[in-house]
């Protein structure tokens, strides 16, 4: 049987994870060879599902991406995630990972994974999450601007499984000017 207790338990714990997965998911961009590194910001506003429970919040995903790129080049994106919402309990570090979809758009197309995104250190009650370390690869396509933007976030907070999803359109959070080789 679940009590209420129980029931708020786990809204708590997914509240925390949500918010976890939103602080840890930005990390740079970089790209060898390429051009000095451009990093955006997007406020996002996920759907978050674990448990039978489900939480709606807003992250703020930052992608950092090189500027500039040539044809052929291998691209790497650094992205970190920070929840807007503070955590209810102590969270250790590492305590959270997570991976975030990027849709890749523009003169690019399909989607990357940034993962290996953590909480490096311990996220105290009352504070806010940050995710960060993750990483993803991928080689410039034709010559033209690339847009990076943030899509399907997937959190692992202390054993439990979070997916989120966008609630609505989400903007780019990154370009990279692709030149031909």
């Amino acid at each position: 049987m679940t009590t209420m207790g129980d029931h708020l338990m786990r809204r708590s714990l997914l509240r925390s994870t949500a918010c976890v997965a939103v602080a840890g998911a930005a990390a740079g961009v970089l790209a060898l060879g390429a051009g000095p590194a451009a990093a955006d910001t997007v406020s996002t506003t996920y759907n978050c599902a674990a448990g039978g429970e489900t939480l709606q919040t807003t992250e703020t995903i930052t992608v950092t991406a090189p500027a500039t790129a040539v044809q052929g080049e291998q691209i790497t994106l650094s992205v970190t995630v920070e929840d807007g919402t503070p955590v209810t309990e102590e969270i250790p570090a590492h305590g959270v990972g997570a991976e975030l979809d990027i849709a890749v758009g523009g003169a690019g197309s399909g989607t990357v994974v940034a993962k290996g995104l953590t909480n490096s250190t311990a996220v105290p009650a009352g504070q806010s999450v940050v995710l960060e370390g993750g990483t993803a690869t991928l080689t410039a396509q034709g010559p033209g601007d690339v847009t990076f933007t943030p899509a399907g976030l997937r959190l692992n907070t202390l054993g439990l499984e979070v997916l989120c999803t966008p609630d609505g359109p989400v903007a780019a959070a990154a370009t990279t000017r692709v030149t031909a080789s």
